[in-house]
């Protein structure tokens, strides 16, 4: 019932979600900059539940195998490159805000977010067997565990930034709390897989 969604079909249904909502946004308010603070939350909040099923595919898999864990786990990369393709896109809407609004952002910040889209592209652009071959499955994996781990710290510091600032609503605790969610599935698969090693 899934086939029509595995593999680089699953860009279809995202890039629909994703550019629907952004145009559906700008007619809504009558023009681009107008919609800016309508579209930058919520494709970072589609950014990362993608980025959750791909950072937690692996530990769902191992923590309870069933057809849902073992569909992530046949597409987890092109979950992976769908997030980003989201993620990429809302980082152009930040960039605009910056440029076509009075919105500003320390450099700290700026060169802490760049880190995480380096990491990001890094990722995307090796999501494929020839780069595994050609880095060595020891220096891929370790490029996309220490990527993957940034950006699931970015992702929790800046969400809890949001609760900080704006007050613990629904709409600023689900990411945090989903982020510690997934930190959980990976510790809990690490540990299963160190006793399953020991017996």
């Amino acid at each position: 019932m899934t086939k029509w969604i595995e593999g680089k079909r699953l860009f279809i249904p995202v890039a629909l979600i994703l550019f629907g909502y952004i145009y559906s946004q700008i007619e809504a308010a009558g023009s681009y900059v107008a919609a800016l603070p309508y579209i930058m939350s919520p494709t970072a909040q589609m950014g990362f539940v993608l980025f959750f099923f791909a950072f937690t595919a692996s530990a769902l898999a191992r923590l309870a195998p069933g057809p849902g864990p073992k569909f992530l786990m046949r597409n987890r990369r092109y979950i992976g490159l769908s997030f980003a393709l989201v993620h990429f896109v809302h980082g152009g809407i930040v960039l605009s805000n910056l440029a076509l609004t009075e919105a500003s952002r320390g450099i700290p910040e700026l060169m802490v977010g760049g880190l995480a889209y380096l990491f990001l592209g890094l990722m995307a652009l090796t999501s494929n067997n020839a780069s595994v071959r050609k880095l060595g499955a020891k220096r891929w994996k370790r490029l996309h565990k220490v990527g993957s781990y940034y950006i699931w710290l970015i992702f929790v510091v800046t969400s809890l930034g949001r609760v900080a600032s704006f007050g613990p609503e629904p709409g600023h605790t689900w990411v945090p709390i989903l982020g510690l969610v997934a930190l959980g599935l990976r510790i809990a698969a690490h540990q299963k897989g160190k006793r399953k090693k020991a017996a």
